[in-house]
């Protein structure tokens, strides 16, 4: 585990290679939150240990189906939660999932501190989440907004372009102060922080390079 900053850390898979991805997990006093991207084999078993000093896990939240794997059953077993995501991305999830609770697709508070914001286009039912870690608010945007190695952009085909720049309109009227991203395990770019200006300026950019 890596300590991005107070009460965020980076999981990276047990054996990494160019094919995985990054977790993120967030220690509060309401229960610890779980950002898993188990997909390409992503186990993150080497960092139970870890988790459990800290507190164990929560809630275990996923952005949309590109996370899921057979890996979320050992941790759900582990910890004794259930794997969360958004009713429409709920039936992918299931083929690979076998405790998965579904929320609905709107804007909401799912619980003390965290919020449900839909962010479309990636993925229909594709999901970020708001949360209050300490003085700041952090936008877990899964991989709807990820950094390539270059760059920070929007993955969409061409067809659901119109979507994501509705869903970047939507974003740039919540007042996050760090973006995080669920990016590839070999990328050390996972997060950035911004202030109300540097914030419009980074929407714009991704609305750019649509």
């Amino acid at each position: 585990m890596q300590r991005l900053f107070d009460n965020v850390y980076r999981i990276l898979p047990t054996k990494v290679t160019p094919t995985k991805y990054s977790s993120l997990f967030v220690t509060r006093a309401e229960g610890n939150l779980l950002f898993s991207c188990l997909g390409g084999h992503s186990s993150i078993e080497g960092s139970f240990g870890d988790m459990d000093a800290l507190g164990g896990v929560a809630l275990h939240l996923l952005g949309d189906m590109h996370f899921a794997a057979r890996y979320n059953d050992d941790v759900d077993a582990r910890f004794g939660v259930a794997t969360m995501c958004s009713e429409i991305e709920g039936p992918d999830v299931r083929r690979k999932v076998k405790d998965v609770v579904t929320f609905p697709f709107e804007r909401h508070v799912l619980a003390p501190g965290v919020e449900v914001i839909p962010t479309p286009g990636h993925r229909p039912g594709a999901v970020s989440y708001l949360v209050d870690v300490g003085e700041r608010r952090c936008l877990f945007a899964g991989d709807s907004i990820y950094h390539d190695g270059d760059t920070w952009m929007c993955p969409v085909s061409k067809k659901n372009r119109n979507k994501m720049r509705a869903t970047l309109d939507v974003l740039a009227g919540v007042e996050f102060d760090v973006l995080l991203a669920n990016t590839g395990a070999n990328n050390p770019v996972c997060h950035v922080e911004v202030d109300a200006v540097a914030r419009s300026a980074f929407i714009a950019g991704l609305k750019s390079r649509l």
